[in-house]
């Protein structure tokens, strides 16, 4: 287990019996927050000194059972390299219909570069979600011992207050699956870009997963463009002048997928003038097509 002194005598260092990243089978900040609440509402607010010794113990206590920095790249990693295989071996070519293995493999590199890319900006924003809610969690724990009068407070659910004041870090976890789950939707999206401009793309459709889901929550903006055809700006079939906007909007007019936070839509690219509709073909265009 991790030593991580003990909160109630910071000079004396004790070891939890837990494995390492994993807290103690009992929570000693809970413990310690209980004890504490007890101090203060059988004496209430007494000095500045006597808060600041608490905040401190519940500081250490609190750290010790959170996870590592390398307990959180470990568990983001695993999710995201999930993602990213699946994304690999079918999703990219189901979102790049016609894209061929040997182009996947050839900018398998510059993919996984994504992928470690992805695992730091996740870590990055885990690593502040945590430090945001320790210091709200003592935050909480100091404005209510603030409020206790001097003498104490007969009539308190400390129990109750153990609880409220704990939530900040007990939806951590929670935290950074979603997290997880969002720099997932992130990846994939970046994969499908990249293969897709690799393959040529000319245009792409948008799909929304509310499309399927009636009880996502997506966003109306997303769920109204769900279908829709886009076209590539300066594309190879718009260069040789086969295509045209034909009333269309361009991909790099909207916001892209999974760039909104938790957002899990998604491009179906296309390569070909054959799957453009009429009004977005030239005269050109139409030959090439019969042809």
């Amino acid at each position: 287990g991790r030593c991580a002194g003990n909160p109630r005598s910071p000079s004396s260092p004790a070891c939890s019996e837990a494995p390492p990243g994993q807290a103690p089978a009992v929570s000693l900040f809970r413990d310690l927050l209980a004890e504490a609440l007890e101090h203060f509402a059988e004496v209430g607010f007494t000095s500045e000194s006597d808060l600041q010794d608490w905040v401190f113990r519940l500081r250490a206590a609190l750290e010790a059972e959170l996870p590592t920095d390398r307990d959180l790249r470990g568990a983001l990693s695993a999710a995201l390299e999930k993602a990213f295989g699946r994304e690999m071996k079918s999703g990219v070519f189901q979102r790049v219909p016609g894209v061929a293995k040997f182009t996947i493999d050839r900018i398998a590199p510059r993919l996984r570069a994504e992928l470690d890319r992805r695992i730091f900006a996740g870590l990055d924003l885990i690593k502040l979600n945590r430090k945001a809610a320790v210091e709200k969690t003592l935050q909480r724990f100091t404005g209510w011992v603030s409020s206790v009068p001097h003498g104490g407070a007969a009539k308190v659910n400390l129990r109750e207050t153990n609880s409220e004041i704990r939530k900040p870090t007990s939806r951590l976890k929670f935290e950074a699956r979603r997290v997880a789950i969002d720099q997932s939707h992130k990846l994939v999206s970046a994969i499908s870009a990249v293969a897709a401009m690799q393959e040529g793309a000319i245009g792409a459709i948008w799909h929304d997963r509310g499309e399927h889901d009636h009880g996502y929550d997506a966003r109306p903006e997303h769920l109204a463009r769900s279908g829709k055809l886009f076209l590539v700006r300066d594309s190879w079939a718009m260069e040789e002048g086969l295509v045209k906007k034909g009333g269309h909007e361009y991909v790099d007019e909207v916001d892209q997928p999974a760039q909104e936070i938790f957002c899990a839509c998604f491009w179906e690219y296309l390569t070909s003038p054959r799957d453009l509709p009429d009004e977005c073909l030239t005269e050109k265009g139409r030959a090439w097509v019969k042809r």
